[in-house]
């Protein structure tokens, strides 16, 4: 039996009327307040099988489900939680539809918009301290021909970790996909590091931190972060059997996620279905996300960079 089969065995058992309530205290966790005008007091109405709530001060109607990921749902919210809940493992959207019952587009979308909330929550984490970084390429050449490029589908990607100060291992890890178009080299220089740290690490005005550029495996053994690196590489091979690049950022982002919040995972992401805004269908399609332009500022930036990194 797979993981996510035993999961889905070991979960709570979910009813419509918890998960509203669960999904007020994640909207609302210091009590309603009205969109309109911020009022305290309100109704519970229904209409036309919707509930609702009704500011008591200037009569706006809101649901649960408006201005979160769940806006325009029609999939009941007991569904959405055993999603949630099965994100724990990482779950593709075949089996998700098969072990919830909707179908593979509504699979696809509840999947798509959880990442969706865990990316937005990540962008808003930067790296700080000390860190630890590793560059490499996602998937293979598809014949042993590397001469021609033809035959290249590799993404270029770059882990990162911050450093427990204490225990000196990886206190939070990301893994961000490097655009291809942009990137056109066959190895990692500084200005691909630097790129990465200017996007996802806290500015190091005083010039104090250590960075540590690190392999995959070396002379003892596997390293921690490409344990991580590789961890990730296995998940997406096993679960999905590989992940083209349009939604790869999507992916990772998850997983690094799971690896952040450890067994928090579920409580975390239910606190983001409440507060992360929607986003729709159409937009998660054609959007590339996590993939964006970077204002790098070129030499100046690699000299300093160059100076901090400690090379292993």
């Amino acid at each position: 039996m797979s993981v996510s089969n035993r999961l889905c065995e070991q979960a709570p058992t979910f009813c419509e009327e918890d998960c509203e309530t669960a999904l007020f205290r994640a909207k609302w966790p210091d009590g309603f307040r009205c969109p309109r005008c911020g009022g305290l007091d309100f109704y519970r109405i229904v209409s036309r099988g919707r509930r609702l709530f009704e500011c008591s001060s200037c009569a706006r109607q809101t649901s649960l489900t408006a201005g979160t990921i769940l806006e325009g749902t029609r999939t009941p919210l007991v569904k959405w939680f055993q999603a949630s809940y099965l994100m724990q493992t990482g779950i593709s959207a075949k089996l998700l539809a098969e072990l919830i019952q909707v179908t593979y587009k509504t699979a696809w979308l509840i999947n798509h918009k959880l990442r969706y909330a865990i990316q937005v929550h990540d962008e808003g984490r930067l790296l700080a301290g000390d860190l630890q970084l590793l560059g490499d390429f996602y998937a293979r050449p598809a014949t042993n021909r590397p001469s021609d490029p033809l035959t290249y589908r590799d993404e270029p990607a770059v882990a990162g970790a911050s450093i427990d100060a204490e225990s000196g291992g990886l206190a939070e890890v990301k893994i961000k996909r490097l655009s291809a178009r942009s990137f056109n080299r066959r190895t990692f220089d500084v200005d691909s590091f630097g790129a990465f740290l200017w996007r996802h690490a806290v500015d190091d005005r005083a010039g104090y931190r250590r960075i540590e550029i690190v392999k995959a495996s070396g002379s003892a053994g596997v390293t921690e972060l490409g344990a991580v690196w590789r961890g990730a590489i296995r998940w997406l091979a096993r679960t999905f059997g590989g992940i083209g690049p349009k939604h790869l950022q999507a992916y990772l982002d998850e997983y690094c996620f799971r690896m952040n919040v450890k067994t928090d995972g579920y409580n975390t992401l239910l606190s983001l279905c409440g507060r992360i805004g929607t986003i729709t269908q159409p937009e998660l399609v054609r959007k590339r996300l996590g993939v964006r332009s970077v204002r790098f500022t070129g030499l100046k930036h690699s000299a300093q960079l160059s100076r901090s990194l400690c090379v292993s």
